[in-house]
C-alpha cells in the first residue's frame, strides 16, 4: 500500500495538535450505508447556498449534490470526540509546487474540494456540529495563493457559519502552523506506526544536529487551526463539561445559578450563546429543525442537559463567568 509522508503528517497532526481520537488516512464511504435525506439536509443547504451565491454560481459545473458526495473521499478524517468536532483535511505535496491548470483553475479546485469536504462530513457525520474543512499543501505559486486566499474570504461570507471553519494552508503558514505545532507535541510520543513522527526522531539521532525537534521557531500566527485556545490540555467543549462538573461538586453553582441558566437571554447575556446553557433532563435536546444541541450521555446539575454549543468567541466569557461563581483552575497549558 502506498504511503504518503504528507498523509502521515497531517495523521500525527490532527492526532496530538487537535485531539482527535479517531484519525483515518485515505477516508473512503462504503455501498452499503444508507444516508437518509434528513442527514444530508444540512449539507445539501449548504450547497445550494454555495450554488447560488455570485462568487461561486458556477463552482460546481454540472455536478448535482449528490454526485459530488457519491464515491466520497478524504485524505486525512479526525474526529475530536471530546468536542463533537470533525476535521476533513485535503492534503498535496509536489515538489515543484501545487499546480492544478492556471493559477485560477488551481484556486478554483482547491476551493471546491473544501466545499466538497464539509459537504461530506456534514452527510455522513451528522451527529457532529462542528465542521474544519483544510487544504494543506508545503509549496503554492505565491501570485495562485492570492487568489485562493481571496476565494477563501468570499468562501466565508458564504458559509457565515461559526460552526465551519475552513482554511487553505500553504508555504511559510505550513511550517509554522502545521510542522511547528506538531514537533512541539511529539517527544514523549512513540508510536512507530507515525512514519512523520519516526523521520524526525531518526533526524535528531544526528550529533550534527541535536534537538531538532526543540530549535522549531514559534512565531505569532494568526490563522484559525493555531488559534484554539486549551486550558490544561482541554479545547472549550471539553473545558466547559469538565468545569460544569467540578463546580457543582464544589457546590458553587447556587439553586438561583442554576435557574438563571435555564433561561435564554440570561444564557445570550453572559455567554452569548444561542440556546440556553442547561436543559431540564426531560426536555428534548434538539433544536425545532431536530439537530441535537446538548450533551445527551451525561446529566449535569443533578437534573440537566448542558448545552454543547461552544465556539472560540466564548472563551473569555466563560472564564469571566467561572470566576465570578468561584471556581478556581491552573492553566497549566502554554
Amino acid at each position: 500500500m502506498k504511503i504518503e509522508i504528507a498523509e502521515s503528517l497531517i495523521y500525527s497532526y490532527l492526532k496530538h495538535v487537535e485531539g482527535c481520537r479517531i484519525v483515518q488516512t485515505n477516508w473512503t464511504t462504503s455501498g452499503n450505508w444508507t444516508v437518509t435525506e434528513y442527514e444530508k439536509e444540512r449539507a445539501r443547504e449548504l450547497f445550494n447556498k454555495v450554488s447560488s451565491s455570485e462568487h461561486f454560481s458556477g463552482i460546481f459545473k454540472n455536478n448535482s449534490f449528490d454526485q459530488l458526495i457519491k464515491q466520497a473521499e478524504i485524505d486525512v478524517l479526525g474526529i475530536n470526540t471530546a468536542e463533537e468536532t470533525i476535521y476533513g483535511i485535503d492534503v498535496a505535496f509536489h515538489s515543484a509546487g501545487l499546480n492544478y491548470g492556471n493559477k485560477t483553475e488551481t484556486a478554483l479546485r482547491i476551493v471546491k474540494k473544501i466545499f466538497r469536504t464539509i459537504f461530506i462530513m456534514q452527510s455522513y457525520f451528522d451527529e457532529n456540529e462542528k465542521f474544519n474543512s483544510y487544504f494543506i499543501t508545503p509549496k503554492v505559486n505565491p501570485a495562485t495563493q492570492v487568489i485562493i486566499e481571496d476565494l477563501m474570504i468570499k468562501a466565508n461570507e458564504v458559509i457565515n457559519d461559526d460552526n465551519i471553519s475552513i482554511d487553505f494552508i500553504s508555504n511559510e503558514q505550513f511550517y509554522s502552523v502545521i510542522v511547528d505545532s506538531l514537533l512541539d507535541n511529539i517527544n514523549e510520543e512513540h508510536d512507530t506506526t507515525e512514519l512523520f513522527s519516526r523521520a524526525i526522531k531518526l533526524m535528531n539521532l544526528d550529533i550534527r544536529k541535536r534537538n531538532l525537534t526543540l530549535t522549531a521557531p514559534k512565531p505569532v500566527i494568526n490563522r484559525i487551526t493555531s488559534s484554539k485556545k486549551e486550558v490544561n490540555g482541554m479545547k472549550i467543549g471539553q473545558f466547559v463539561q469538565h468545569s460544569f462538573r467540578k463546580a457543582f461538586e464544589l457546590n458553587l453553582l447556587s439553586d438561583r445559578e442554576i435557574n438563571e441558566l435555564q433561561k435564554p437571554e440570561y444564557s445570550k447575556r453572559v455567554f452569548n450563546s444561542n440556546f440556553e446553557v442547561l436543559r431540564n433532563k426531560n426536555r428534548p435536546i434538539e433544536d425545532e429543525y431536530g439537530r441535537k444541541r446538548y450533551y445527551a450521555r451525561e446529566i449535569f446539575c443533578g437534573n440537566y442537559h448542558l448545552t454543547s454549543q461552544w465556539i472560540e468567541p466564548q472563551w473569555e466569557l466563560l472564564l469571566g463567568w467561572l470566576k465570578k461563581i468561584g471556581y478556581q483552575y491552573k492553566n497549566n497549558a502554554p
